[in-house]
């Protein structure tokens, strides 16, 4: 179907993608925020798996970065620091001494051009945005470009390209927080992970990765065979509770499956199913959520959603074993992540 725009506030324009089943993600120019994705449940019935806000004017602040397009580095970079070109750059410390999110006027807060269009796989939208040299102290001048499509599949397909004219670290994702209960004020406790990952980063007391790579064998962060989020968010070891009694760690992806993640909701029966050309993701479990501004199906509280950020690290700029994050002049960054809603 071809998609609808309609304008919200202060000129942002809202897009309405849907799909031949009616499956509907709603989406803003502004930050290409995701405010609702309407998915089926076993029964046939659909309800909104997206946390957004119920006032739009609050995504002017979003620090939960609801639904954003998150860059140029996505993540925590230490120290707010890197070294270029043999040059030590600062970007913004908006996290403490770091730097968080692609800082205060990241990609999150970008009023976007955009252009709507339909094709074979679906219906869908382009972002751009060109990124001056300097912005929030990063080099090189970079044009990004994202689309997201809507799929008769079901697939919400995520794709992004981006070229500089200086080298610079780059690594784009988005930050959707899924629940797929589809239930006013239900949690994501009984939400079961399956994923694709044998090894995670360790982080410290500010959420810095210490550059040591964790293997999960047998641990809270083996969910190769599945595991509830439950026992992570309640009775978790010492990197669950430095995280606020949860997940908000960099998992590097083992490439073994064709899908790397797949969350069940046991009572609505949904399924959601991630594949990305992305080294790792970060899972976030909506630990540091339950003071926002009223959302779309009722209060915010802890445990309301999920992250699955798939994206390459930027510890890799202090630790060199681990997949770069830099973008050259003359290449291109191009990468790919789907997310495929289906029922059991």
């Amino acid at each position: 179907m071809e998609p609808k725009i309609n304008m919200v506030r202060n000129g942002w324009n809202q897009i309405r993608l849907q799909n031949k089943h009616g499956m509907c993600l709603d989406c803003l120019d502004y930050g290409g925020i995701v405010t609702r994705i309407d998915a089926f449940d076993r029964s046939g019935q659909l309800a909104n798996v997206a946390l957004g806000y119920k006032d739009m004017n609050e995504y002017t602040d979003n620090s939960p970065y609801f639904g954003a397009l998150i860059g140029r580095v996505a993540g925590r970079i230490a120290g707010a620091s890197f070294t270029a070109e043999g040059k030590q750059i600062h970007v913004q410390a908006n996290e403490g001494a770091n730097h968080l999110h692609g800082g205060a006027n990241g990609l999150h807060q970008i009023r976007f051009e955009t252009e709507t269009f339909t094709s074979a796989r679906g219906s869908g939208v382009r972002f751009h945005h060109r990124s001056p040299d300097g912005d929030g102290g990063y080099p090189g001048n970079v044009d990004i470009d994202i689309t997201y499509t809507l799929t008769d599949d079901n697939e919400w397909i995520l794709s992004y390209t981006a070229k500089t004219d200086k080298r610079t670290p780059l690594t784009l994702t988005n930050h959707t927080y899924f629940n797929l209960a589809g239930e006013k004020g239900a949690t994501i406790h009984d939400h079961v992970l399956e994923m694709d990952a044998s090894a995670y980063l360790e982080l410290d007391n500010e959420l810095i990765a210490t550059g040591n790579v964790v293997k999960a064998k047998g641990s809270l962060f083996d969910f190769r065979q599945g595991r509830a989020f439950r026992q992570g968010l309640e009775d978790g070891i010492e990197q669950n509770r430095c995280v606020g009694n949860g997940y908000d760690h960099y998992f590097l992806l083992d490439h073994t499956k064709h899908e790397s993640v797949r969350v069940y909701e046991p009572k609505s029966g949904r399924v959601l199913s991630m594949e990305t050309t992305q080294p790792g993701l970060v899972l976030y479990t909506g630990n540091g959520l339950g003071s926002e501004p009223e959302l779309t199906d009722g209060p915010s509280r802890k445990y309301g959603g999920f992250c699955l950020e798939a994206q390459a690290s930027p510890a890799s700029l202090q630790y060199d074993d681990l997949p770069h994050i830099w973008l050259e002049p003359g290449t291109i960054y191009k990468h790919e992540t789907v997310y495929r809603f289906s029922t059991q």
